[in-house]
């Protein structure tokens, strides 16, 4: 579970990633310059969207990653955790 645990760090980029790709696209459709700072609810929204976004992306590697660190199951290794948790 070490190695999988490395991973983990994918969510903070990928939302990062895709909260700033959200912000010039909305910049960008409200004809504004890319670096304009967006209000109060603009930017709930868009964290919330990207956080979405990242939660989607790696939860199915967090399950996996959790069961392989549990110990009171042996596991052969990550494709065997994928095939039993998807039974």
């Amino acid at each position: 579970g070490f190695v999988p645990g490395l991973f983990g760090t994918s969510h903070g980029a990928l939302q990062f990633m895709a909260y700033e790709d959200l912000k010039q696209r909305y910049n960008k459709y409200r004809n504004r310059v890319s670096d304009t700072k967006l209000n109060t609810v603009e930017y709930i929204m868009m964290a919330a969207v990207s956080k979405i976004f990242a939660v989607s992306a790696t939860y199915p590697y967090q399950v996996v990653r959790a069961r392989l660190q549990d110990q009171h199951n042996t596991y052969s290794g990550v494709f065997d955790v994928i095939s039993r948790t998807w039974r």
